[in-house]
């Protein structure tokens, strides 16, 4: 199989590493395929607030330690003095120390230019230890080798005018400034602080709101049958004497602890929300006939004959509710012991 060079892995891991620093900071690197390469490895597109600026550089990336010198880098320049001084666009020279993991850049064309019109013959580009492709060293390339673009070609039109460009710059600048503080993030994104200390006890106690929530709902709930106690007292009143009211309240109130009760407890959750459910239902009923009878002024008009069947139905309703869901539970059991013994009884014999 073929072999890959070590020389290779570190050739890509200059132009990866120069790639991945200047894309992070919105500018646009492109790619000079190999084939194509008499000195240029890719092409440096200038933005800025999001839009391109029509500046544009060439970049030539040496990557290893063996560009260092005792001072800083050096980028060798026998072949190419001609292709980057008479270059219409500024060539920019990049090293990169795999040991600093860190990219040094110099304006080659510049250099070159100058040592050129002295009458010198460089062989090589020195790279200042000073000029790393990271933090503020970015922007300040940028804004150099700009300046430097504008210097040798003139200066570009802004793409910002009137009124209309005005507002587009005014937007492009927050989204700009958005963008960076999204950059600058730390995992999970940048904290709250005005409700840091509330997550940190919710972290401490997860089960806070759940049980707040919980206890709110009972509240609610005791408080509201508290409310229709005189109401329904009169009520049962148009059937029952004083001491079988309270009896038919027991059956009212019993009726909706029963199914509210099983409904908690059962583990299939289509019988326990139809049970849930069956309870509301009643308590509905018992507010319709309570608060709409005996508040003042009435929200409501109450039919006498919905009352009366409300009234006379209660009693009915938690015995058949005790009989029938009580016997369908206690069946549900049985089956389930049955089936259990059974499965022992088998292990058994197995064994």
């Amino acid at each position: 199989m073929a072999k890959v060079l070590g020389t290779k892995k570190t050739e890509r891991a200059g132009v990866n590493a120069f790639k991945t620093s200047l894309e992070a900071a919105g500018h646009i690197v492109q790619e000079i395929d190999g084939g194509n390469d008499y000195g240029e490895d890719c092409y440096l597109s200038f933005t800025h607030l999001g839009r391109r600026t029509g500046d544009l550089a060439a970049v030539q990336i040496k990557s290893g330690v063996k560009y260092r010198r005792a001072v800083g880098y050096a980028i060798p320049c026998r072949e190419h003095v001609e292709d980057w001084t008479r270059s219409r666009i500024p060539v920019i020279g990049v090293v990169y120390d795999p040991e600093m993991r860190t990219c040094y850049w110099v304006n080659l064309t510049k250099h070159l230019r100058r040592e050129v019109a002295a009458g010198k013959s460089p062989k090589s580009v020195p790279v200042s230890e000073d000029a790393a492709l990271q933090g503020t060293g970015i922007e300040e390339m940028v804004s150099e080798v700009r300046e430097y673009i504008t210097e040798t070609l003139g200066v570009a039109t802004s793409p910002y005018k009137g009124l209309r460009g005005a507002i587009q710059k005014n937007i492009d600048e927050r989204q700009q400034k958005r963008a960076e503080h999204f950059a600058s993030a730390p995992l999970g994104g940048h904290p709250i602080p005005i409700f840091e200390s509330e997550a940190n006890f919710l972290e401490k106690h997860p089960n806070f709101i759940p049980r707040m929530i919980t206890i709110l709902t009972y509240t609610v709930m005791i408080a509201t049958h508290i409310m229709l106690l005189p109401g329904l007292y009169e009520v049962a009143g148009t059937k029952y004497s004083p001491i079988m009211r309270i009896s038919w309240l027991a059956n009212f109130y019993g009726v909706l602890w029963y199914l509210l009760m099983i409904g908690r407890k059962d583990s299939n959750r289509g019988r326990a929300s139809m049970l849930r459910y069956g309870a509301y239902a009643i308590h509905l009923c018992g507010a319709y006939i309570a608060f709409g009878r005996y508040v003042s002024p009435p929200p409501w008009p109450v039919p006498r004959t919905f009352e009366e069947i409300f009234v006379v139905a209660i009693p009915q309703v938690a015995k058949l509710t005790v009989i029938l869901i009580g016997g369908h539970y206690l069946a549900l059991e049985f089956s389930r012991r049955r089936r259990a013994a059974k499965a022992r009884e088998s292990a058994r014999l197995s064994e």
